[in-house]
């Protein structure tokens, strides 16, 4: 665990622990279950771990570089 970073735990598996104006969703790794919800790629690093209400996974948001999907023409 990084020494400057903490855990969220999610308390109700029925409620995002976080809430934004972003374009990302953010779902536990293991069940699928929303942690997050319309936040920015900036808010959600490798610092922020979020404990699943759920599963009880501890998650961490990868930063992974992601190409959008395109539609055949």
């Amino acid at each position: 665990m990084p020494f400057d970073g903490g855990t969220a735990v999610q308390q109700d598996p029925d409620r995002p622990v976080f809430r934004g104006n972003g374009a990302d969703d953010y779902v536990c790794v293991s069940c699928g279950n929303v942690l997050a919800t319309g936040m920015a790629p900036q808010y959600m690093t490798k610092k922020v771990r979020i404990r699943c209400g759920r599963c009880r996974t501890v998650n961490v948001s990868a930063e992974v570089p992601v190409t959008p999907a395109r539609r055949p023409r």
